[in-house]
């Protein structure tokens, strides 16, 4: 049996086997040049939360450093003059110390006498320098000057301490002139009892003062006095807003009795000077 062949459909033949070969072509290099890219959702996600879960563990494992400020240093001042350099600087890098820290208010009080110190050395005029042995007396109430109170006495006794600091030579004229010893108490050095002080005290300067007790406030001035000629060789003030600690430094405030007055050697280079013996309370 003869096949019949038409010469359209040859035609047609040609011509799709053409196309085929052409577009098999054109995949193929499209393939090569352009490979294809798989993106696997879940383990980029899970890549990614590691990341991050890495980035928070190594912020917990490393804390930021941490400046420390000792409270310490409120309460005893270096020597008036020096400055903390950034080697002397305390730092903590421990994590523990993250918390910010708040002067009490004992250690504010000391860092406003302190100050006073400062303006002390700092308005300080004498031409012979700090040298001369300086006394340091009880702070009064202005408006009466025998009477006082824990607060003045605790000014005088913090000032004694910055003065020596700053270079003063400071005389301690309730030093007994001997050690007492009391037995089931302890061993003395201090007195205020006249008959136990030392004989003599020589002084060439006198550190002073008086405070005044008003409303929300105190006021406090400061004198250094020249036993020469009773000029002032130097002054400082300070105005302090009352809180719980100062109310309770202020009081009692009493003054004591006074009888006649006697002879004692508190000059300079030990000369006599009247003094009013003062006591009660």
């Amino acid at each position: 049996m003869k096949a019949n062949i038409n010469l359209k459909d040859i035609l047609t033949s040609v011509c799709l086997c053409c196309v085929i070969t052409v577009l098999g072509a054109c995949a193929k290099s499209t393939h090569q040049s352009q490979p294809p890219v798989v993106i696997n959702v879940n383990s980029g996600a899970a890549h990614a939360s590691n990341d991050t879960s890495k980035k928070k563990i190594n912020q917990r494992a490393t804390p930021p450093i941490v400046k420390k400020v000792d409270s310490s240093m409120s309460s005893a001042p270096i020597g008036l003059g020096q400055q903390f350099t950034q080697e002397q600087a305390p730092c903590e890098t421990s994590s523990q110390q993250l918390e910010p820290i708040t002067l009490d208010e004992a250690s504010f009080l000391n860092m406003q006498i302190h100050e006073i110190a400062l303006q002390l050395l700092r308005n300080f005029r004498d031409e012979a320098g700090p040298g001369g042995p300086v006394a340091v007396a009880t702070f009064v109430d202005l408006n009466n000057l025998y009477r006082t109170s824990p607060f003045g006495r605790y000014i005088a006794e913090q000032l004694m301490g910055e003065l020596q600091r700053a270079g003063f030579n400071v005389v301690e004229i309730r030093k007994a002139d001997s050690i007492m010893v009391k037995p089931r108490y302890g061993e003395y050095g201090l007195s205020r009892e006249i008959q136990e002080l030392a004989k003599q005290s020589s002084a060439r300067y006198v550190l002073t003062g008086t405070y005044v007790n008003k409303g929300r406030y105190v006021l406090i001035n400061a004198r250094l006095i020249s036993n020469e000629n009773n000029l002032v060789a130097s002054s400082g003030l300070k105005i302090l807003r009352k809180d719980p600690f100062l109310e309770r430094m202020l009081w009692p405030s009493s003054s004591p009795e006074t009888v006649p007055t006697v002879r004692v050697p508190v000059k300079e280079l030990g000369s006599l000077s009247e003094m009013k013996i003062l006591s009660g309370s």
